[in-house]
């Protein structure tokens, strides 16, 4: 037979070489008899009850957000190749045109069609994308290269496989062949070789070796290579790449729960999710949210982003989103940054068609919160329904408080810290008793202009008609502010906050527990992605700890710390022998400092 119909989705097999030549084991059967089973509604619930890597990875709704931030409108022709299971698929058909997959697996390519059997839209070729390649049109408005181009190593015979089979697929984009400007667009996911995961102690993502793509696969076996941005730019440029975007999955492309851009890079801040290792065990060589930290500020995220997005074409006008998957249905909203002629303005959309109430009332929500601040001095950013459902807000100047309130502790400046409390305390306290308050005014929802010292609210989406006072709103926003990072728990005491603010330890515990009432109203009593990760079983390795924890290992390492202290007290010194008529010998010499040498002694 040369097609199937599962459900309303069509398999070619016309190309297709009579065996699968790769296989992931018994799991992806067992991935088959789910996705016949169960409806895609229900695999968070599957994911959680198995509690195994291929199940999360292969039917995740995290995988989806690789391409969930592309303003498609519904009029594209799409080409996705090295489809697999479907995971990027199932987000993709429901908001296209028509998508044509190519995998080489016939028994992943059944995954993808039961798990999308309800599409109409979707045609999966099966066999080798060289033997399908020839008889695909030319006119395609994307083409996904999702999690493949790292593998054109390995199943391609060319002495340059990268750039060859790019050469092979850009000319099926819509205008390519002749020269246009309006080109279709090409969509690359891929590790970055120098991510700082890996430096910190992740395993390569492919071989499960520490380090290989840091040292440029040098050890490596054939068949993968990632690469870094400047590697990839100059590959794209010899393909006839004319114009390029760079965009940066966080914490990676597998599981992203952000995309930056060059347009919009992250804060140091923002990067709090680095423990992600699901498949296997990792070290913890250093903090990577305090290497960020520094990363960002010197303007070097792009150099060391764990995964890139490459769009060869035309430029996107988002230029930051940020997913909200582990929500409730009802609560799952997505976050786009978006130019406009006019500038660049803020849309939350729902990403389930349970969420548009949520959306809706975030324009009420704004008219209650003006209501109630008005004439206050702390300003509530606008917001209007678009006729998507989507809610706009405009983009606010400022720097988030959380971020001013890290450097003065930073700085050591703890009145300066608790300064901005303070004010915060008495700007959200205006009007305790109206009948609206932002359960979610966090710190990192007010942004302050430091030109005009102008205070403004966004991100309102928690609004509830009842009322809370600045205590209270700025208990709840400090609980979310130490729980986020370890080292602001180090640097902010529990008794200044008792004797300046007046906050007990005891008011901390019950906002916690508070705190977690609210999450799991939030998430639907959804596991979070970190302790899912914890439930998998793989570990955090951290080598000072095995050190300390393990005697034979303390002994050692406190030896070479008394070793390098011998060599530098050594360096710092000249030994003088002399001879008392016996040879020369340790016993009959001493140490004399070295001039200009600090620590050594007298001269």
């Amino acid at each position: 037979m040369e097609t199937e119909k599962i459900g309303k989705v069509t398999l070619d097999y016309s190309k297709y070489p009579g065996r699968d030549y790769y296989c992931d084991g018994e799991v992806e059967g067992q991935l088959l008899e789910i996705v016949r089973r169960e409806e895609p509604g229900s695999y968070g619930k599957v994911i959680e009850e198995r509690r195994d890597w291929p199940t999360l990875y292969h039917l995740s709704e995290l995988r989806g957000n690789i391409i969930r931030w592309i303003p498609f409108d519904g009029t594209e022709k799409v080409l996705e190749i090295g489809a697999g299971p479907g995971a990027v698929t199932e987000s993709l058909a429901p908001r296209v045109r028509s998508v044509d997959c190519v995998d080489l697996s016939r028994q992943r390519s059944l995954i993808n069609a039961y798990r999308n059997r309800d599409q109409d839209n979707i045609t999966i070729h099966v066999g080798n994308f060289a033997d399908v390649e020839p008889e695909l049109p030319d006119d395609y408005d994307y083409i996904l290269l999702i999690g493949v181009f790292e593998y054109f190593e390995h199943y391609i015979d060319a002495p340059d496989p990268f750039r060859a089979e790019l050469m092979r697929i850009l000319p099926h984009l819509r205008g390519w062949k002749e020269g246009r400007a309006d080109t279709g667009r090409l969509v690359i996911a891929i590790e970055n070789r120098l991510g700082l995961k890996y430096f910190a102690g992740c395993r390569e993502d492919h071989t499960g070796r520490f380090f290989e793509g840091v040292e440029n696969y040098e050890k490596r076996s054939a068949g993968v290579r990632t690469f870094t941005r400047p590697a990839l730019e100059r590959i794209f440029a010899d393909c006839g790449a004319r114009q390029v975007s760079f965009y940066y999955p966080y914490p990676d492309y597998k599981f992203p729960t952000a995309v930056y851009s060059d347009r919009r890079l992250p804060r140091g801040a923002e990067l709090t999710e680095n423990i992600r290792n699901f498949d296997r065990d990792r070290m913890l060589l250093f903090d990577e949210k305090m290497a960020w930290d520094g990363i960002t500020a010197d303007g070097l995220f792009p150099t060391f982003a764990n995964s890139y997005e490459a769009v060869i074409g035309p430029p996107l006008p988002v230029t930051y989103a940020k997913f909200a998957n582990d929500r409730a249905p009802a609560y799952r909203v997505m976050t786009e940054f978006v130019e406009q002629d006019s500038g660049t303005v803020v849309v939350k959309r729902p990403m389930d068609a349970r969420a548009a109430e949520h959306v809706r009332r975030m324009a009420d929500a704004a008219g209650r919160l003006r209501a109630r601040y008005a004439g206050s001095g702390l300003a509530i950013c606008g917001c209007s329904l678009l006729p998507d459902g989507s809610a706009a807000f405009p983009m606010e100047k400022g720097r988030p408080l959380e971020a001013l309130l890290d450097a003065r502790l930073s700085e050591g400046d703890q009145d300066g810290f608790y300064a901005l409390l303070l004010k915060y305390r008495d700007l959200v306290g205006t009007k305790p008793d109206y009948p609206s308050s932002d359960r979610d005014m966090t710190f990192a929802n007010i942004l302050i202009d430091e030109q005009t010292g102008q205070w403004t609210a966004i991100d309102y989406e928690w609004e509830r008609e009842a009322p809370m006072s600045g205590r209270e709103l700025l208990l709840r926003a400090l609980t979310v502010y130490l729980s986020e990072d370890p080292v602001r728990e180090k640097l902010v005491r529990k008794e200044d906050l008792r004797a300046r603010l007046g906050i007990a330890e005891e008011d901390l515990l019950r906002s916690r527990e508070a705190e977690a009432a609210l999450q799991r109203e939030v998430t639907g009593g959804r596991i979070s992605l970190s302790a899912f990760r914890a439930m998998l079983g793989t570990d955090v390795i951290v080598p000072e700890q095995i050190i300390r924890d393990d005697p034979a290992l303390r002994r050692e390492a406190e030896q070479k710390e008394e070793t390098k202290r011998r060599e530098a007290r050594t360096l710092a010194s000249v030994q003088i022998y002399f001879d008392r008529g016996r040879g020369y010998s340790e016993q009959d010499s001493f140490f004399s400092a070295r001039r200009g040498v600090r620590g050594g002694g007298p001269d």
